[in-house]
């Protein structure tokens, strides 16, 4: 009876192909090993999917979306106490002007939160987020102009990894905790293409690891910015091209700092103290 109830709430929903406009797929589900999956075809559509579970099984959520000016929605907790298993959200947009969210809330105990988009497209935008949880992993990849890729978590044990292919692109990271990219893992944004923008933002201690932070960007007049407060952070900044700019700004102790750029016309900037 009790392996009956353990396995009593196992939901499986999944929305089919719609080839129209404006049309709305919400998705709710409360309980126990629950998955989730919709596919939308044409524009302006909406997405919406939120999952809640109190203890345990793992949350598994998929959007699929193709056309321009749509929305997509993945909002997944954990409330109770002791370890439910890996969540996972992936949403995929192929089109100009669409929205992506990720949201993902878990306690600190709790570990394995995953999430991933991928965009292609104009003008799309990608916000990832997790709060809580440990040894969480974000992943963003967009390919196209004037897109906007947006990570924070604030977990320890945290990688993240922002590509982008493609000219104007915005990549911005804040991670505030302890070991953020430790061991093989590292916060991660390659851009590759002209014209784009990088930012990491690092507050908190490196703790038995180190906070890492990298950026990479290949191409010319792209800028690039690292900040870090706290203690044990190692940033590295790699831009090869022309007319690049960028700048890292460190307070605390025990960090390092690792600037390279090849090409014509670029400046560098960097602040340390404690």
């Amino acid at each position: 009876m009790k392996r009956l109830t353990t396995l009593l709430t196992v939901i499986l929903i999944s929305t089919g192909m719609v080839y129209a406009q404006s049309n709305t797929a919400a998705v709710d589900q409360n309980g126990d090993n629950q998955t989730a999956n919709a596919t939308q075809v044409g524009s302006t559509n909406d997405i919406d999917i939120d999952q809640l579970s109190d203890n345990t099984g793992p949350q598994n959520a998929t959007a699929l979306q193709t056309g321009a000016g749509n929305s997509a929605t993945i909002d997944q907790s954990q409330t109770g106490g002791g370890n439910t298993g890996t969540n996972n959200a992936y949403i995929e947009q192929l089109g100009d002007g669409n929205i992506s969210t990720q949201t993902q809330v878990a306690p600190g105990y709790n570990g394995g939160q995953n999430v991933w988009g991928l965009q292609d497209g104009t003008a799309n935008q990608l916000s990832q987020t997790i709060s809580g949880s440990y040894t969480n992993s974000l992943r963003a990849e967009q390919y196209g102009t004037e897109n906007i890729a947006t990570q924070s978590a604030n977990g320890p044990y945290a990688d993240g990894n922002v590509y982008q292919d493609g000219t104007a692109n915005v990549a911005t990271q804040t991670l505030t905790g302890s070991n953020n990219g430790y061991g093989g893992a590292i916060m991660l944004i390659n851009q590759l293409g002209t014209e784009n923008y990088a930012s990491q933002t690092f507050a908190g201690s490196g703790l038995g690891h180190s906070n890492n932070g990298e950026i990479y960007q290949d191409g010319f007049d792209n800028d690039a910015w690292q900040d870090g407060s706290g203690r044990n952070l190692n940033s590295v900044l790699n831009q090869t091209g022309d007319l690049n700019y960028s700048m890292q700004t460190q307070s605390g102790n025990d960090h390092s700092s690792v600037v390279t750029q090849s090409g014509n016309s670029n400046l560098s900037t960097v602040t340390q103290s404690n």
